[in-house]
């Protein structure tokens, strides 16, 4: 009997879903992404973490009515559902049929949704992987010879003649402008993190959030299988997967440089 609540659930749920009112659509709450080459220069971070915070309370929101309209349907004795489950597949005969073939498909369809879901999210991830080192290994490239010779020149807290500081001002001058020229091709628009960006929104939008979780779904359709008014009802999984979102893309800003560098004295 759940197999076929289940299979009913999962052939109806297009229809349940589509008659309810559209909601907002959380990406638009994405800050833009930064262009600035340092933390400092930008608010970025706030901006994500307001953002964040807007949905987590949306998705509270949203949750308690969810808990709700569950009560009401885990209250219903057992012989109550059946009874309405049976009252709704014969009411609904082109329904009854489409539940037998969906009984043989579901499982091979969410097992295969899962797994290239999960498939295509460890592509990426190495991706990003390799992104970030080609940055990491060009930007030692071009600044690692300057910091060479500025942990050459021993400068320290204290002691340290006023023409060794001066040398020293001059190199970690050079260590901001290179880190600046750098900056644009790799943090800008076009550059790679942004293109990873790109892909990435494209996977969850086409990976998670039209597979949204199995039971959510079920409860959406068995609401009115079982004659429980739920116009009410919405999934919070693209809100979830837009937080999961914007968490990706602070850590990937926060790989920038908190400002240019100041500081004379390097590691012994």
């Amino acid at each position: 009997m759940r197999s076929v609540i289940t299979a009913l659930c999962i052939v109806a749920a297009s229809v349940v879903m589509a008659a309810a009112p559209a909601a907002p659509d959380p990406w638009l709450k994405v800050p833009r992404p930064p262009t600035a080459c340092y933390t400092s220069q930008d608010k970025y971070g706030d901006e994500i973490y307001a953002a964040i915070e807007a949905l987590h309370q949306e998705i509270s929101r949203q949750q308690e009515i969810n808990d709700q309209l569950k009560a009401q349907l885990d209250a219903l004795d057992p012989m109550e559902r059946t009874s309405r489950m049976q009252n709704y597949l014969m009411q609904n005969p082109q329904e009854a049929a489409k539940v037998m073939q969906a009984v043989q498909d579901q499982g091979t369809a969410v097992q295969g949704a899962i797994q290239r879901s999960s498939d295509n999210e460890q592509k990426l991830q190495g991706e990003l992987k390799d992104i970030q080192a080609s940055y990491d290994a060009e930007l030692d490239k071009l600044t690692g010879p300057l910091y060479a010779n500025l942990k050459a020149l021993g400068i320290s807290e204290s002691g340290t003649p006023q023409k060794t500081v001066d040398a020293g001002i001059v190199i970690v001058k050079k260590i901001n402008a290179e880190y600046e020229r750098f900056c644009p091709t790799w943090w800008g628009p076009s550059g790679p993190f942004n293109e990873w960006l790109k892909r990435y929104k494209a996977h969850l939008v086409q990976d998670r959030i039209p597979n949204p979780d199995d039971l959510e779904v079920q409860k959406t359709v068995q609401f009115t299988i079982f004659g429980i008014a739920a116009d009410g009802f919405k999934t919070t999984i693209p809100q979830e997967t837009v937080i999961d979102y914007m968490n990706q893309t602070l850590k990937i800003f926060n790989h920038r440089p908190l400002m240019p560098r100041e500081n004379l004295v390097m590691p012994q």
